[in-house]
């Protein structure tokens, strides 16, 4: 693991992000009852902040073990492809070190990855390892903060609510240059919100990312034939 100047910058907005985020799932553990401790370690282990926002949703609803189990396997499965996409990466690493380094994919650490494989010839495995291990340690710091903090402070959970948006808003406007995306995200909006109403435990949002993803691969492939077929 190689953590330089460049690994910085590039996690930072990731940092920023995590850090407000991981104290909104900190306070909302603590909710739950569970102890700081035990949300660090959920953290590092589980290091999925869908998953650990659904599971503290769901333990609030009295869900059984077993939905909860299923519900963030089904959730997470999009690590997988994740992790299937940077192995051309680090497929000269070892077994236990892509085993590492899979464990600290998320959304957000593989795309910032996947963008410097692509357009940095100097990046390597090792840079990427830490610009995904470092995050993963701002996130389990800022839950346990949050999750010791809110035992004293008893902040208001909708907080949680407006942060959420603003992140997910902020990662978006980057990509309103791209017309595709700019309509999937709009179309994942409005889905989700009326999905809301018919699907249980937060899992429409992912329901509804699913299916425009679908659509917008399908949109950017014909797109792509076509102008293949024009010139």
């Amino acid at each position: 693991m190689h953590f330089n100047k460049k690994v910085i910058q590039r996690a930072m907005p990731i940092y920023i992000g995590y850090l407000f985020l991981g104290l909104a799932c900190g306070i909302l553990g603590q909710q739950a009852h569970i102890a700081p401790i035990e949300a660090f370690i959920m953290s590092i282990l589980a290091y999925s902040g869908s998953g650990q926002f659904i599971c503290i949703a769901m333990l609030l609803d009295n869900a059984s073990l077993f939905s909860i189990l299923v519900t963030n396997f089904m959730v997470s499965l999009r690590y997988m492809f994740f992790s299937t996409a940077m192995y051309p990466h680090i497929k000269n690493c070892s077994l236990p070190y892509s085993v590492i380094f899979a464990q600290n994919i998320t959304d957000e650490t593989f795309a910032v990855n996947l963008d410097s494989f692509n357009k940095d010839k100097d990046w390597d495995p090792h840079q990427g390892l830490a610009l995904g291990f470092s995050p993963c340690l701002v996130w389990a710091s800022a839950n346990f903060i949050g999750c010791t903090a809110a035992a004293w402070l008893n902040p208001p959970t909708e907080l949680v609510s407006y942060i959420l948006v603003a992140m997910f808003l902020g990662i978006w406007s980057s990509y309103l240059h791209d017309t595709v995306l700019l309509i999937a995200g709009l179309l994942g909006g409005i889905l989700s919100v009326l999905l809301s109403f018919v699907v249980p435990f937060k899992l429409h949002i992912v329901l509804a990312t699913l299916i425009v993803s679908v659509i917008a691969c399908w949109l950017e492939v014909k797109h792509s034939k076509k102008e293949e077929a024009d010139s």
